[in-house]
């Protein structure tokens, strides 16, 4: 199955599908190819940085640069690549990367442990290095990114609907977080 298409969370855009291309702790970028139906290596970071959360895309949904919506899966340990997770939306980061919006959804696991509801919930030291993060990560190859300020969850919540593909049928999954 190409993962892109996997279908919605019944409950989106509340809870989203994730799925990780990249684990917290990795410095190798990795993306899905639907063609292909893997992950392929895109490149290594430059720098000494690594990524600080889990991150990959929300399927069926369709950003401004064309690709799935990205989505950060926040959460104490690495979660392997081509991992499926539920997620409640939490807010998001504002970006820019190559003139086209390229948001960044903030997302916890349904099964964490802490209930996370708001952005005013996450550890305000996560949020400082993962906004820190993703606007240097590209600077030692000479890419340009805006890196603005973290949003809530109905920012978040408005930004999925506008990119859902509405096509696509939902999974229906029981809610695990309550």
């Amino acid at each position: 199955m190409n993962l892109y298409e996997i279908p919605h969370h019944e409950e989106s855009p509340e809870i989203v599908n994730g799925v990780v291309e990249i684990s917290k702790g990795d410095s190798a970028k990795y993306e899905y190819d639907p063609s292909l139906n893997l992950f392929r290596l895109d490149r290594c970071l430059s720098s000494a940085m690594v990524y600080p959360v889990n991150y990959g895309f929300i399927p069926s949904t369709k950003a401004a640069d064309g690709d799935p919506l990205d989505i950060m899966i926040y959460n104490n340990i690495p979660i392997d690549r081509g991992t499926l997770v539920q997620c409640y939306v939490v807010g998001v980061l504002e970006m820019t990367d190559g003139g086209d919006n390229d948001y960044k959804i903030l997302t916890v696991p349904c099964t964490h442990i802490r209930r996370i509801k708001r952005i005013s919930d996450v550890d305000p030291m996560f949020l400082n290095i993962t906004k820190n993060f993703f606007k240097h990560y590209k600077d030692l190859e000479g890419k340009k990114v805006t890196v603005g300020d973290w949003l809530g969850r109905e920012k978040a919540l408005d930004i999925i609907r506008e990119d859902m593909l509405y096509d696509t049928p939902t999974l229906p999954v029981p809610r695990q977080y309550e």
